[in-house]
């Protein structure tokens, strides 16, 4: 791994030394979402009965299917597939379409789940370095991959490529193109309308970040059911739990606690960028939820983490290229995020004074 840990320590919520163990901390190094889920998620929690528990769930989760294609506008369940969270789907997306030996192509800096996954399925993986401004460079569009990972936004920048460009690739790869669309829901554009125009797209969607169900683990992926055929066979028999299935419907049935959550989360984003900017980082256009805060002043942007740290602020630091010069940063409740840029704030200003 270049940046990343293998397997265990690859997993977003795991990093050893790092990890809040007591509630009186302030949590910004895993992209969790600060409000809670839908009240419907609460109620479809509490109506959960003693039969669903001892019984094994459907095994093709099919309400839950159903009910994310109605949400996108998608002709039925034929078109979704379900997964333990969408670290599953991109699991599945490799065991199904890829051999042993094969390329899987994706970018630098990208989700390092992407490479640990394919080396245990002994494929290899392919990074094309992002360009300057974080985006996708002529030289990604002509490498040749069985599979292609392209996560949209882009973690850990939130820099999302333009539509037009996952168009091209689409046009021109000659392959299965996997968007990873975690992030989506706090951009301002997604490409879940181009799995009807492209027959080797799949589409993956989070329920971790917008929809406040990280501790639930949901994922799906949308593609045409020539490739969801593909996926129903070599998919776990029971790989979703009957309650999951039911919050999960619950979930994506309401669009408005979501689009209240993802406007807050936005608004508090965009303050933050601007209060960062003024102490001096540069900060590239997030979309998703978290901001990739650069610093090249004194101290150290490592510095900055471990102190941060030290006042019971967590938030990421990539020891790697391209990455070492940055603090990687949750969008939290505005208390959250005040208290942070404060203790920025003094830890800045001795310096600059």
């Amino acid at each position: 791994m270049k940046y990343g840990r293998v397997l265990l320590e690859d997993v977003e919520g795991y990093v050893p030394g790092e990890q809040p163990q007591t509630s009186d901390v302030i949590k910004l190094n895993t992209n969790e979402n600060p409000y809670p889920p839908s009240p419907r998620v609460i109620e479809a929690l509490q109506s959960v009965s003693v039969n669903a528990l001892r019984r094994y769930p459907d095994p093709v989760s099919l309400n839950f299917r159903a009910a994310c294609a109605r949400r996108y506008g998608l002709p039925n369940a034929d078109w979704v597939i379900a997964g333990n969270g969408m670290d599953e789907v991109l699991a599945m997306a490799v065991r199904t379409f890829v051999d042993p030996d094969d390329a899987i192509l994706t970018t630098y800096p990208t989700y390092t789940l992407y490479e640990t996954l394919a080396q245990l399925h002994g494929a290899h993986i392919v990074e094309v370095d992002l360009d300057e401004n974080f985006q996708l460079p002529e030289a990604f569009f002509e490498t040749p991959a069985r599979l292609v990972f392209l996560t949209r936004p882009n973690a850990p920048t939130g820099v999302a490529v333009p539509k037009g460009a996952v168009e091209r690739l689409c046009e021109s790869f000659d392959g299965i193109v996997f968007l990873d669309e975690a992030y989506v829901d706090f951009a301002d554009a997604h490409c879940m309308d181009l799995v009807q125009q492209y027959d080797n797209l799949i589409v993956g969607r989070s329920f971790s970040k917008s929809y406040s169900l990280a501790g639930m683990r949901l994922g799906i992926g949308v593609a045409q059911p020539a490739i969801i055929d593909e996926f129903l066979k070599t998919k776990d028999s029971y790989n979703m739990n009957a309650v999951a299935q039911r919050v999960g419907k619950a979930a994506i049935e309401d669009a408005a606690t979501l689009e209240a959550n993802t406007a807050r989360i936005r608004a508090t984003r965009g303050r933050v960028t601007n209060a960062l900017t003024e102490l001096g980082f540069e900060v590239p256009e997030s979309q998703a939820n978290f901001l990739f805060a650069q610093w090249k002043g004194s101290p150290s942007a490592k510095t900055l983490f471990e102190s941060l740290r030290d006042r019971g602020i967590f938030v990421r630091y990539f020891n790697a290229r391209r990455l070492d010069h940055a603090l990687r940063i949750s969008i939290g409740t505005d208390a959250e995020m005040d208290a942070l840029l404060t203790a920025l704030g003094e830890m800045i200003a001795p310096v600059r004074a």
